[in-house]
């Protein structure tokens, strides 16, 4: 069966199977992705154990309500920060608004595979963010694609992120192909570096060359880093242990960027157990935070009146021994 109804802790929700691969996503959770797997493989989305499932409240911080893991979209901002221009206006919520928003579905069965479309508009923007998952029916690859619409009006600043983070181990290891250097956005638990610097990759980050191995839980620290994604478009997580890999793809041409937060045990929100997990990030737009993707970094876009954007990103789980 190409897709079925089941429950995520008592929350309806959508699985979608192809030949090797299997999705489960939540509509009424903000369209939250909250499982990617090989079929008799092992989970690749990171779950909270302290942070319960629950609908997302406009406004409300991500971090503290809904920081749950999974894979959510975070638009037009990710960090929370004044609307660039307009230091009177309310201030962009924390991870963006799509997590709490209300989204429409609908699923499809056809030759290809399955595809579940999820479609809302912007309760600040005149805008309609579209995103379509397809499950491929033969290869072990899932699809995300993308389309911003604006329906007149004003013209506005934007960034985009996906945001899944990833149930990883210590000895999982993150190749970025082509990639030399990354920038900080913040840093936790160890000295630097401070926000904006260019550091190696990976060799700044933990002294290794070729790809980043994730550390011990008891390592302590956290960092959030950019990069251009290189001429590959490509990020490639290996579990050793396990024997499997999750490799994201994109078009740098229409996903330039990608973020990297690393974090093995050096944050959680106050009054909670640092949470050991990585987000791989194909973004558009960088840092997080848009005032500063438009007043500092120069790299976030803007949606004129009647434009329309569409881009594509690619999970493949081929196994760590394939190609």
């Amino acid at each position: 069966m190409p897709f079925r109804q089941v429950t995520v802790s008592g929350f309806p929700a959508l699985a979608l199977r192809g030949a090797e691969v299997e999705v489960v996503v939540v509509p009424v959770l903000g369209m939250k992705v909250t499982n990617l797997r090989r079929l008799r493989g092992r989970e690749w989305l990171w779950r909270s154990d302290q942070t319960a499932l629950a609908p997302g409240i406009p406004g409300a911080s991500y971090v503290e309500t809904a920081d749950t893991g999974g894979w959510d979209e975070c638009f037009p901002t990710v960090g929370a920060c004044s609307l660039p221009g307009r230091p009177d206006a309310p201030p962009l919520p924390d991870h963006g608004e799509l997590w709490s928003a209300r989204w429409e579905s609908a699923v499809s069965d056809h030759a290809g595979g399955t595809t579940l479309t999820g479609t809302v508009k912007s309760p600040r923007f005149p805008c309609e963010f579209q995103r379509a998952i397809t499950v491929d029916a033969r290869e072990p690859v899932v699809r995300f694609q993308y389309r911003l619409r604006h329906l007149g009006g004003e013209p506005f600043p934007w960034i985009w992120s996906a945001h899944p983070l990833f149930n990883v181990q210590p000895g999982s290891t993150l190749e970025l192909p082509g990639v030399t250097q990354v920038r900080a956005d913040s840093a936790h638990g160890r000295l630097g570096p401070a926000h904006g610097e260019a550091i190696s990759w990976p060799e700044g980050v933990s002294g290794e060359v070729g790809h980043f191995t994730m550390p011990h839980r008891s390592a302590g620290w956290a960092l959030k880093l950019f990069a251009d994604i290189g001429p590959s478009g490509r990020a490639v997580l290996t579990d050793p242990r396990e024997g499997e890999r999750l490799e994201l793809r994109g078009d740098p041409t229409t996903v330039p960027q990608i973020g990297i937060w690393i974090n093995c045990g050096g944050w959680a929100p106050e009054g909670r157990v640092p949470y050991f997990n990585m987000a791989v990030e194909p973004c558009i737009g960088a840092p997080d935070r848009l005032d500063q993707a438009v007043e500092a970094w120069h790299t976030a876009q803007e949606l004129a009146a009647g434009e329309e954007r569409s881009w594509s990103i690619e999970a493949a789980l081929p196994g760590a021994s394939a190609g």
